[in-house]
């Protein structure tokens, strides 16, 4: 029973672990050279990797990046998921401990007008549920990457298999060829040194023959 316990428990810590880590929570970060509230989220993949799944997951959505000084903003958009209004989104990904990423998302309502978890807590709760949600995202993007680099890497071996298979099929036609011709001409000297044989005993006897005329 004990030992049931102390698994259970250490299971729960472990989801709890797991939980918290991908849970968003409210920062400050630089976006543009300005000091501005955001969500920040951590995630369990490379930067890359992270990147390209929410400039995806956005782009699904209809939006439009423009990348300035490492960060990447949508103006003038509605990301129903975040706000019904037309709202200004800024995003940020950077390197984590450990190959993990740090997502950034910033939302302002115009003219720098950026949100914060006091004043605008619907909002925040919003970006928060969003990049939560984005964790999966990324996880799937991770997967497929590596799917495709598997294809990449299958369909590479592929043509190397087959560049051996052709490469195979035409020396053992080429020797089928040599060997084909080796015993043509096999067959050719043998009839040919029948032939020689004869034509040299020929001459023999008929040198034979004339030693034996000029004798008598």
């Amino acid at each position: 029973m004990k030992k049931l316990k102390s698994l259970l428990f250490t299971s729960a810590i472990m989801f709890i672990s797991t939980t918290i880590f991908a849970q968003s929570r409210p920062v400050s970060t630089i976006i543009e050279k300005e000091n501005r509230n955001a969500v920040m989220i951590e995630i369990k993949q490379p930067v890359d990797i992270a990147t390209d799944a929410l400039q995806q997951k956005l782009q699904r959505a209809g939006l439009k990046e423009k990348v300035r000084k490492g960060s990447a903003s949508y103006k003038g958009v509605v990301l129903s998921e975040i706000s019904k209004d037309k709202i200004d989104v800024y995003t940020k990904v950077e390197s984590g401990p450990n190959n993990t990423s740090l997502v950034y998302m910033a939302v302002s309502k115009g003219y720098n007008n950026f949100t914060s978890s006091d004043a605008d807590t619907v909002i925040t709760q919003n970006i928060e549920a969003f990049l939560n949600s984005f964790v999966k995202d990324a996880d799937n993007h991770s997967a497929d990457v590596d799917i495709s680099n598997q294809i990449k890497s299958e369909d590479k071996s592929e043509k190397q298999y087959q560049k051996l298979v052709d490469e195979q099929k035409d020396l053992i036609m080429k020797k089928t060829k040599i060997e084909n011709r080796l015993t043509e001409i096999q067959n050719e000297l043998n009839t040919r040194k029948i032939d020689l044989d004869k034509k040299k005993a020929g001459v023999e006897d008929s040198k034979a023959k004339r030693s034996t005329d000029n004798n008598q």
